[in-house]
Order: structure tokens, then sequence, then C-alpha cells
């Protein structure tokens, strides 16, 4: 397929490929984990992708074979309260930054198509779960392990997808779940190899750009209307403000604990540190 270079951004790739925009989260050495820039450049590109009259899906994928770690908790647990501003108003736009790329996709009148390899987790895991359609690959880990250091889920997404039953069990453990089970409970509409995973998405890309755009916009937006009539953009909402509340009722020492593993350890040492047992657990299976 020909590939189109298309606008340029500091920490996402962009191309068109034929009628397909492929958005690539790139920050590779932080195994793609979300900042700030990366939440604005995400946003960007869904702008762009959605003006772009010969694009008619959007795919999201990363870099490095990686989908992303999650929100840069070296970021976020580092971040500086500017004079006059509480501690809480940081925190909450920072929430706000990652909820505002959720509701980005499930706003956008052209079907998403999440593309899942190696580490979904936290906020990365929402952004998946945000998306209309997501495949994944062999190798794709997603979970939301926040609870495991007193924070909460940024984005409340995973309930209205995997069920209620489902979404306890991994939100109160902080488990993650490998490709096929994620397959089994409704995460994924496919998974596929590796070497597969992209063209996979494209191709799915495609097929949605033979229908007709006017009919692709009001099925997605008529099924989303669905789910805001049970008051989903309300729950959302709802879970942020729960999110601020649980992060600063978590005892100061455990938050300095959690900046401080990722100072001296690095942010890949603590992804595997907060999905401790999973690949025990695997291997069990």
């Amino acid at each position: 397929m020909q590939t189109e270079v298309g606008k340029r951004f500091e920490t996402v790739l962009y191309d068109v490929k034929g009628n397909v925009a492929v958005i690539t989260l790139n920050r590779p050495k932080q195994l793609n984990a979300i900042n700030e820039q990366l939440t604005y450049d995400v946003c960007d590109a869904l702008d762009h992708a959605e003006r772009d009259k010969d694009v008619k899906a959007v795919v999201l994928t990363g870099s490095n074979n990686n989908f992303s770690a999650g929100v840069d908790l070296k970021e976020a647990f580092g971040m500086p309260s500017p004079i006059g501003q509480e501690p809480s108003e940081v925190w909450r736009e920072h929430l706000e930054s990652l909820l505002r790329v959720s509701l980005k996709m499930w706003d956008l009148k052209k079907p998403v198509i999440a593309a899942v390899d190696g580490y979904a987790l936290g906020g990365a895991a929402d952004w998946v779960f945000a998306a209309d359609l997501a495949i994944a690959s062999n190798d794709a880990i997603i979970g939301e392990p926040e609870i495991r250091f007193g924070a909460a889920p940024p984005t409340l997404m995973m309930p209205w997808i995997v069920g209620m039953r489902k979404a306890k069990e991994l939100l109160f453990t902080g488990d993650s779940v490998d490709a096929q089970e994620g397959y089994r409970i409704g995460i994924y509409n496919r998974v596929v190899s590796q070497e597969k995973l992209l063209n996979e998405a494209i191709d799915l890309g495609e097929r949605m750009a033979k229908i007709p755009t006017s009919a692709l916009k009001i099925t997605k937006v008529t099924i989303n209307k669905i789910y805001e009539m049970m008051n989903i953009k309300d729950a959302l909402d709802f879970n942020l403000e729960a999110a601020i509340s649980m992060f600063f009722l978590n005892p100061e020492k455990n938050v300095a604990e959690v900046g401080k593993t990722i100072r001296e350890n690095g942010l890949r040492a603590f992804v595997d540190k907060a999905n401790e047992g999973f690949n025990d657990k695997n291997k069990e299976e």
C-alpha cells in the first residue's frame, strides 16, 4: 500500500495508507508511556484524520512492539503545583487530558481501530477500550494495575467492554490478561501474529472504507448514543472525581515510594513490578 506522509507531531507518527490514517504512539524509549505532549498530539492527529475527507478509518497503535505502558508516572509523580494552584487541580488536569483522548475517539465520526502489541496498561488500556474495534497480537498484555499502588483507572471504560463481574475481578486485583483471554472476554475482535497486526488493522479499515461514509458515521453515532443513554459519559465524569479522591487519600509515603522506584529503577522496572505474578500465572495455566 502506498504511504502518504501526513502532518508531523512530536510524539506520534502519522501516516495515511490508502483510506486509513495510522497514528503511532512514538516514545519507544519510554515504552510509549503517555505524557502531556502525547495526549495533545493524539488529539491533534485524530482531528487531522477527521478533517481529511480521504480518510475513512483510523488505526491507533504503538511503536517498537508496544502499544503503551500507560501514564508516564515519572512525569505524573513529578508534576509541580504552580503557585496558587492546589495539587488536586494539577492532578485533575492530568486525568482530564487522558479522558479527553478517550472521548475524542468516542466522538470521532470515523471508526477507530486499536492495534495492540506488547503492553497496553492503565491509561493506555482505557484508550484501547475507547476505540470502536481492537485487534491484538499474540504478545499483547492489557490491564489496569493502578490499584496496586493506590490509584484508580483514569477513564473507567472497562466495565462497559467486559461486563461488571470481569471488570471487578480485574480492577480489584490489578491483574492483566494476555491476548487470548482478552479476546475471550470481549476486549479484542481478533488476535493475530505480531507480524500481521498492522496490516490486519489497516485491511479492516479498508473494508469499512467501502461502506458509504454517511452510513458508517450514523451507525457509529447511533450505537454510541445507546451507551450515552445509559449514562456512560456521566459515569466517566464521576470516575474522574473518584480517581482524584483515591489518589489524595493514598498515604503520602506510598506515593513517594512509587516516585522513588521509578526514578531509581526506571519505568520498565516499575511496569514489570506492577505486573508481578502475571507471567507466573500464565505458566501455571
